[in-house]
């Protein structure tokens, strides 16, 4: 892949928060996008990481309603029957593990595979995670870290370049256009 089409990639990955509910993304695609994680870099080569994929939209619905959407859209409590997620990866650690890097960069991975075969994730850590821990059935020695919502992306993403001095909050237009402010490159450079 050309740097230039691995930079179009990395711009189109965004945080997505509605999907096209009638188009899901299959579960093999799903088991791929892990499949990937699992090769990734790991510190010491540890691979403390576990996934619990769901893709039945029965176990979808049950997933939904233990995860918190869009803090900064205050009067938007997530996604209407329709645009929510088809399929979710519950990246699962050993309980009180440190391995954010470990989580980061299989996270990043599965955004941007998924963003490769034109679907789209949501990375979300606003999440109950004793129900999910409940809900997939795991051990006591490990919890849920990270929920990559997954889907077809029903919903038009831009990025703003930010003023040094603006909120970094994003922000809806009222045609439902999603805006993301970003720090220009010469604001986060040190000297």
């Amino acid at each position: 892949m050309k740097f230039a089409a691995f930079q179009a990639l990395v711009r189109q990955a965004r945080s997505c928060r509605r999907f096209v509910e009638a188009d899901p993304i299959p579960a093999d695609l799903v088991r791929s996008l892990v499949d990937l994680a699992r090769i990734v870099p790991s510190a010491a080569n540890q691979q403390p990481l576990r996934y619990c994929v769901v893709t039945a939209p029965v176990e979808c619905e049950r997933i939904f309603p233990r995860l918190r959407w869009a803090a900064a859209l205050k009067d938007w409590e997530g996604p209407e029957v329709g645009e929510r997620p088809t399929a979710y990866i519950l990246i699962v650690k050993p309980r009180g593990a440190n391995v954010g890097y470990d989580v980061g960069i299989a996270a990043q991975t599965i955004q941007l595979a998924a963003t490769a075969t034109g679907y789209a994730a949501c990375m979300l850590g606003a999440i109950d995670r004793n129900a999910l821990h409940l809900d997939c059935g795991l051990k006591a020695e490990q919890e849920v870290d990270l929920v990559l919502a997954l889907g077809r992306p029903g919903e038009t993403i831009v990025l703003e370049e930010m003023d040094p001095a603006a909120s970094p909050a994003y922000w809806r237009t009222p045609d439902q256009v999603h805006h993301v402010p970003k720090r220009r490159l010469g604001d986060i450079l040190l000297p």
